[in-house]
C-alpha cells in the first residue's frame, strides 16, 4: 500500500495544531468570575471563554478609541461641550 501524499506546504505559512492560537496572543491564567464570564459570553452569542474575553477586550479598545474621536471633535468645534464639564 501506498503512503498518503501530504499537500505541499506554502512558503513562508506555518501551520499551527489545533488549539495553538494565532502569533501575538499570549496564554496566561487569570481568576475571573464565572458568572460575568457566561453572561458576557452568551451576550456576545460567542463559545468559548477566550473568543468570550477578546471580544471583551476589544469593546474597551474601541470605546477608548470613541472617546478620544469625540475628545478631537470637540477641540476642532464639531461638538458643543456639555455644560457639566
Amino acid at each position: 500500500m501506498a503512503a498518503p501524499v501530504r499537500p505541499k506546504k506554502k512558503p513562508g505559512v506555518i501551520k499551527r495544531g489545533p488549539g495553538r492560537p494565532p502569533r501575538g496572543w499570549t496564554r496566561t491564567n487569570v481568576r475571573i468570575d464565572r458568572t460575568k464570564l457566561e453572561s458576557a459570553r452568551r451576550i456576545l452569542g460567542l463559545l468559548t471563554a477566550t473568543e468570550t474575553i477578546d471580544a471583551a477586550l476589544d469593546a474597551i479598545t474601541f470605546r477608548q478609541e470613541l472617546i478620544q474621536g469625540i475628545d478631537q471633535l470637540r477641540a476642532a468645534g464639531g461638538l458643543i461641550a456639555d455644560p457639566e464639564d
